[in-house]
């Protein structure tokens, strides 16, 4: 079984050398071989792949996704697991706030970081990657670095009015995430608080790997380039 959400770029585990192990039977070429380490050479060859399979354009990044690690494995003889492995129901998401949390960008950073240790993405990402996009910048977009911080004016704010006094599908915590994104990218181990900063970023992350394969891949996240959804 390999599991679609451990097959990201930066992460380091059997599941990727199985990947990369299965690359290379189709032809792919990786010369440091299957080190169990996503990297560019793996990124490389993913992408290769995918324009075997006829994908173009951004959906021939070197990005996993899940029908083309489907047929991967169909190949090299696994079952892939498309669902990421800590979904919550959205029904379970709770909505309490935090209390004493410094707003600044010092916090923000410690979370951050707990974030990208919990869910195995680099701590590049909160540093800052090849074209600098980072998690703190994205951070101080979506919230000013208020942990707390909740949309109640864009189009997400819809839905029954909830504990915190807002409605249900308001954005919320530093990353502005949404119930159902949280929900669906939640990270095992991590509470379901949406607000919970560790908690909220790390869904942020498993959204980001799903939609884009890699921090550098999102605008609202590069500090020389405009702010924009993600």
């Amino acid at each position: 079984m390999v599991t679609l959400s451990n097959v990201r770029f930066g992460k380091r585990n059997d599941e990727v050398k199985a990947t990369q192990a299965a690359l290379m039977t189709v032809g792919m070429s990786i010369p440091a071989g299957a080190t169990g380490f996503f990297g560019e050479q793996t990124r490389s060859a993913y992408a290769a792949w995918q324009r075997m399979l006829g994908f173009t354009g951004s959906a021939a990044d070197g990005s996993p996704g899940c029908s083309s690690l489907a047929k991967l494995g169909a190949k090299a003889g696994f079952v892939v697991d498309c669902r990421h492995p800590g979904a919550l129901s959205k029904s379970s998401v709770r909505f309490s706030k935090n209390s004493g949390l410094a707003i600044d960008e010092g916090t923000a950073r410690v979370f951050a970081e707990q974030a990208c240790d919990r869910t195995g993405a680099p701590r590049s990402w909160v540093t800052g990657v090849g074209n600098g996009a980072n998690l703190l910048t994205l951070i101080f977009r979506e919230s000013s670095f208020k942990p707390n911080a909740v949309n109640r004016d864009d189009v997400n704010a819809t839905g029954s009015v909830q504990s915190d006094g807002a409605r249900l599908n308001c954005s919320r915590g530093y990353a502005q995430v949404i119930p159902d994104t949280f929900a669906e990218n939640h990270q095992a181990g991590t509470s379901d608080r949406i607000y919970d900063p560790v908690a909220n970023i790390a869904a942020a992350i498993n959204y980001i790997w799903r939609r884009y394969g890699d921090i550098s891949h999102v605008q609202q996240a590069s500090p020389h380039r405009d702010p924009a959804p993600y």
